[in-house]
């Protein structure tokens, strides 16, 4: 005997009763339509993500959305799939995410050896970034090896762009007196 995966019509029905109410702002019948999805959902996320933690943290971002969003459903009735393309988004949002950090972890340990004026004491870029403070290493790390502009990198961090090139310009200037005391013009950041 085949087990069915497809949803009755009183399970649909019941769905879309419910999606009305949680529309109307009813949170028990909000909840109670999520406790009878989440199983799907979380099986859905841990398919797309391939990782436990990571299934629960798209789930917990997805739910987020479709509690705040749960207004603007156009068609009740398709609830679970208007729940499950925001999964998918949100997954895809997080594979993105984790992409970017596996090259930016990458780059950074295979950056290459500068010389300074004395080429024995040679460093690499992953050296002198580690001998900065921290929030002048996270700027240099946005900026030149993740790639974002002063822009972006200003929003995400709340300051404006102007800050950000300013404090890049005394970052650069502050390494290239430590990688180049005699200050040799061929060492440039």
């Amino acid at each position: 005997m085949a087990v069915s995966t497809t949803r009755s019509d009183k399970e649909k029905a019941l769905d879309a009763y419910q999606a009305i109410l949680a529309m109307d702002g009813d949170r028990r019948a909000f909840n109670l339509l999520l406790k009878r999805w989440h199983p799907r959902f979380l099986r859905l996320s841990y398919y797309l993500t391939g990782h436990k933690e990571d299934a629960e943290d798209v789930l917990q971002d997805a739910l987020l959305t479709i509690a705040k969003n749960i207004g603007r459903l156009r068609e009740p009735e398709l609830f679970g799939s208007w729940a499950c393309t925001i999964i998918r988004r949100r997954a895809a949002d997080k594979i993105k995410t984790a992409t970017k950090h596996r090259r930016t972890a990458k780059a950074i340990t295979e950056l290459p050896v500068l010389a300074s004026a004395d080429p024995e004491t040679g460093l690499s870029l992953k050296q002198i970034l580690e001998s900065l403070s921290p929030q002048d290493s996270r700027l240099m790390r946005l900026s030149y090896v993740a790639g974002f502009t002063a822009d972006e990198i200003g929003a995400g961090l709340g300051i404006p762009p102007g800050t950000v090139k300013s404090r890049l310009f005394h970052i650069r200037k502050k390494l290239q007196q430590s990688v180049n005391p005699k200050g040799d013009q061929n060492v440039k950041f």
